[in-house]
């Protein structure tokens, strides 16, 4: 069962590269957020597959891996601006799909995500990148585990662990959404 493909990831670079972005219009950026909710809700069908025993354990965590390739991928969409918001994105998916990998593992933490996150900006100060998005990843899963992200978080300006929490906040985004609509039926 194949969830997410390199097809679907190619339509997402070419929409991408095909939209005129403007830094003062930031209606025109809409597309970056539209792929990382994609993402997220390809996540999301990994894990129901896996909780409806449609796949294993393992396979759900290869798929989450298999989509963690397409990221690897150079990428060159033709204009700076788009580069720069592509990897912005890119890292925000990163945190996304270790969060979903974690939750399969059953890699969690039982700390507040204000210490976390803390924790996470510390680690990425003193260059433990893998460490700080650890961290952050473990944040994900809290929010998968039915959590709700706090919005009065202190978040650095400039810093790779904005890019990751912009990726927790997108699965967080999706879960509200998600019982909003299963709320409506």
């Amino acid at each position: 069962m194949e969830l997410y493909n390199h097809e679907r990831f190619n339509n997402w670079l070419k929409k991408l590269r095909e939209v005129d972005v403007d830094i003062e219009k930031a209606e025109s950026f809409v597309v970056f957020d539209q792929m990382v909710e994609d993402f997220v809700v390809a996540c999301l069908n990994v894990l129901d597959a896996v909780k409806n025993r449609e796949m294993k354990k393992s396979e759900g965590i290869n798929e989450i891996e298999k989509m963690n390739e397409f990221l690897n991928t150079n990428v060159d969409l033709g204009n700076e601006i788009k580069n720069e918001f592509f990897e912005f994105t890119r890292e925000g998916l990163r945190a996304v799909l270790q969060s979903f990998k974690y939750y399969l593992d059953g890699k969690s933490s039982k700390k507040d995500f204000g210490a976390l996150l803390r924790e996470a900006v510390n680690r990425e100060k003193k260059g433990d990148l893998e460490g700080a998005l650890d961290l952050i990843a473990r944040m994900g899963v809290k929010v998968l585990k039915g959590e709700k992200l706090p919005e009065e978080l202190e978040i650095p300006e400039d810093s790779i662990v904005l890019n990751w929490l912009d990726g927790i906040d997108a699965i967080n985004t999706a879960l509200i959404l998600s019982e909003i609509d299963a709320g409506e039926e």
